[in-house]
């Protein structure tokens, strides 16, 4: 089983990214899987999934970003308190680049820390800037986490854009995406009828099952830790572990 990335990213905010990385690296762990986890987004939110926060002045992914010269993202890894998974944590006070982003930079510093994981998970900030490109450039496979109304839609249909510009023009080894709906409640009408526009779209290859609505996911972060060890008979951890097993086909067999 080669090393592999997977972007979890939508250019609309509160989708659910952070929740799906922090449970899915969880799930992925327990199968024996190592997982570094990268967290792009500056509000730090994975780390905190985990009890991790980079005390001013640590190394953190955002180094790469600065004038600085060459960066080791090694010495910004640190444990969390899962077995199996580790993290580059964010910067919580990252204003942004320094300058011209390169859009290959992550990629190029991830290639010496992915040979030492099963998996690299990258959580991205809900935009389309320089940083969202360089985790797509970085990716095997882009998980698209979406809430299944008519205007989160059209922001699936917007991210993919950028999806596709990148997979031909920066990065031929990002082999896929898939689409995971989230809150998902199929007796409302809506949340039916979105299905079915995001599965005439990408097609039903691209969709996964998706994960429902449980306040334990929530409840979890405040305890720093993934659900699974919070409330591990709870739905929300069926439904990642249902999620990892199709994951993992998807991203082991590109």
């Amino acid at each position: 089983m080669s090393a592999r990335i997977l972007a979890v990213a939508n250019r609309k905010g509160g989708t659910a990214k952070t929740t799906t990385v922090v449970n899915l690296a969880a799930a992925l762990a327990h199968r024996g899987l190592r997982v570094l986890l990268v967290d792009l987004d500056t509000q730090g939110h994975t780390g905190l999934g985990f009890g991790v926060r980079a005390a001013p002045g640590e190394p953190t992914v955002h180094d790469l970003y600065r004038n600085a010269g060459p960066v080791d993202l090694g010495r910004a890894i640190r444990p969390t308190n899962v077995p199996q998974v580790d993290i580059v944590p964010a910067d919580r006070g990252f204003s942004g680049p320094d300058g011209v982003v390169a859009p290959l930079g992550l990629a190029t510093a991830l290639k010496p820390l992915a040979a030492d994981y099963a998996i690299t998970l990258i959580d991205t900030a809900p935009t389309a800037d320089a940083l969202l490109i360089n985790a797509l450039a970085s990716a095997h496979h882009v998980l698209v986490p979406t809430q299944l109304h008519h205007l989160a839609v059209d922001g699936v249909g917007q991210f993919a854009r950028s999806y596709f510009q990148v997979a031909t023009t920066l990065n031929p080894d990002l082999g896929g995406l898939s689409i995971m709906p989230v809150q998902v409640d199929l007796r409302i009408t809506m949340q039916r009828e979105a299905l079915q526009r995001l599965e005439a779209r990408f097609g039903r290859e691209r969709l996964l099952p998706g994960i429902r609505p449980d306040i334990a996911l929530a409840e979890a972060f405040g305890r720093e830790v993934p659900v699974k060890y919070f409330k591990p008979r709870s739905r929300a951890v069926h439904d990642f572990d249902v999620l990892c097993s199709h994951v993992m086909e998807k991203v082991f067999a590109i």
